[in-house]
């Protein structure tokens, strides 16, 4: 049993018929007395001394009434915490001098060793919050979680501020009973009722944002997931359904497993024509046409290693996933530092990095080289990290000249185009080590680490193992 926050002495909300069932005054009160250190947890507000209050009790002490109201304390008191870390954030975010703008987000990732997409949530809902006061004065008092905040934020950033606060206000008192999908589906019904030209106006701009995303997950899986309009995302959902169609006598594979199927046969088709639809060849980055790499020791190909192999844009595969793809792919060897497993390429004197030098970096980095940031290396820029600096009066020194080779493995790096634009105009200065960890300093002065993506040969026999392998499924263009 429960009481309120709003009755007086715990007693609980009273039946409009009087009677004496559950709920009433006298068995409240009852309740109260019987378990009172869970009453004084239900009531009491967060902040330093619920937090003190919490963490000088023993869980193993407590009756299970009094577990219970624990459990909520704690998840006010955690509404607090985040409230308060969103009012910093906000106010980092207003000192755009000491940040670079635009980068507020990569230092709260890299001081927190989060990805960028965790850190930019935070720091929008602390704008969003800091915009729509209400919604962080509910989460400052633990009356909304973080989960019910953020939905909150989400669906009112759409309207304007008067807007916002107003429809905020009216839906506050029920949030917090409600779940986050019902809470959402309230919100969006009032934005539609309230301002539909504006609704018809976000969705127009909306429709610009569509993309498709993947989240690598356990077990050698990913999600694939796509923002589309709604009638779009039906449309390719009852098409995927359409095509998995009524299973053979002998098809054992349920719905959702044919229905995954087609979409990667309908998918992977003009990857492997390396062609559009309408037969224009697909366009290359980096010197090559769209292809899944993988890299793996030679010994773990032969089946006389059971090393990890590497794909990449998503990390370490099983062995037999590596072998089942090279038994149906273009193999191209790698030199590889016996000692840190490092990819090996010839430098240059010249600015453009070779296209040797742009797969063994790429191989080498995997992602961007950001603290936190999982953008595919094969989408970075590949990046100087000491500024090219080329001989005076010559724009391209040839490798004739004398001079040091700049442009070499261990100066270049890849970087997502955000977080070039971070180095070059956003106060960040990355240092390279001779152990491959990247130490970027901020424009607070503050110095955070990325460790390199690739690990050291496993238990490296002698003499040195067999060099690396670069496992293409579609080969580059010539």
């Amino acid at each position: 049993m429960s009481t309120s926050l709003s009755d007086p002495v715990g007693a609980g909300p009273v039946p409009e018929d009087g009677g004496g069932g559950a709920g009433t005054w006298a068995e409240a009160w009852l309740w109260s007395m019987r378990h009172r250190l869970a009453a004084e947890l239900e009531e009491a507000v967060p902040g330093p001394e619920l937090a003190a209050r919490l963490g000088g009790l023993e869980p193993a002490d407590m009756d299970d009434a009094a577990l219970i109201e624990a459990v909520a304390a704690w998840e006010r008191l955690a509404s607090w915490v985040a409230a308060g870390q969103a009012r910093a954030i906000a106010q980092l975010a207003s000192r755009p001098r000491a940040l670079g703008g635009a980068f507020v987000a990569d230092q709260v990732a890299a001081c927190l060793s989060t990805t960028g997409a965790v850190a930019e949530n935070k720091v929008a809902l602390a704008l969003a919050a800091e915009r729509v006061p209400a919604v962080g004065d509910a989460l400052a008092r633990g009356e909304i979680d973080v989960r019910r905040a953020t939905v909150l934020t989400d669906e009112l950033r759409r309207l304007p501020d008067a807007a916002a606060q107003d429809v905020a206000l009216s839906v506050l008192p029920g949030a917090r009973t409600c779940t986050a999908p019902q809470l959402r589906s309230r919100l969006r019904r009032m934005e539609l009722l309230r301002d539909p030209d504006g609704a018809a106006a976000r969705h127009a701009d909306a429709r610009g944002q569509r993309r498709v995303e993947l989240q690598p997950v356990a077990d050698s899986m990913a999600w694939l997931a796509a923002y589309l309009p709604a009638d779009d995302a039906l449309a390719v959902h009852t098409t995927l359904t359409a095509l998995a169609g009524e299973a053979a006598p002998d098809d054992s594979r349920s719905l959702d497993e044919r229905r995954a199927d087609a979409l990667v046969d309908v998918a992977t088709r003009w990857l492997d024509a390396g062609a559009h639809p309408d037969g224009t060849p697909l366009a290359t980055r980096q010197g090559r046409r769209p292809h899944l790499a993988v890299t793996a020791s030679a010994a773990t190909l032969l089946g006389l290693s059971h090393e990890p192999a590497d794909l990449q844009g998503y990390g370490p595969i099983p062995p037999d996933m590596a072998r089942r793809i090279a038994s149906r792919a273009t193999w191209e060897p790698l030199l590889v530092a016996v000692r840190s497993g490092e990819p090996l390429a010839r430098g240059t004197r010249t600015y453009a990095p070779t296209r040797s030098l742009r797969d063994a970096v790429g191989l080498r980095d995997r992602t961007c080289r950001f603290p936190g940031c999982r953008m595919p290396a094969a989408r970075c820029d590949i990046d100087h990290v000491t500024p090219f600096d080329p001989v005076p009066g010559v724009d391209e020194p040839s490798v004739d000249e004398p001079g040091v080779e700049q442009t070499r493995v261990g100066n270049l790096q890849a970087l997502c185009r955000h977080h070039h634009r971070a180095k070059t105009h956003g106060g960040w200065s990355p240092t390279r080590r001779e152990d491959g960890v990247t130490v970027w300093r901020s424009p607070t002065g503050q110095t955070y680490r990325r460790l390199p993506e690739h690990e050291p040969p496993m238990n490296p026999p002698r003499p040195p193992p067999p060099d690396g392998v670069i496992i293409d499924l579609h080969p580059p263009p010539f």
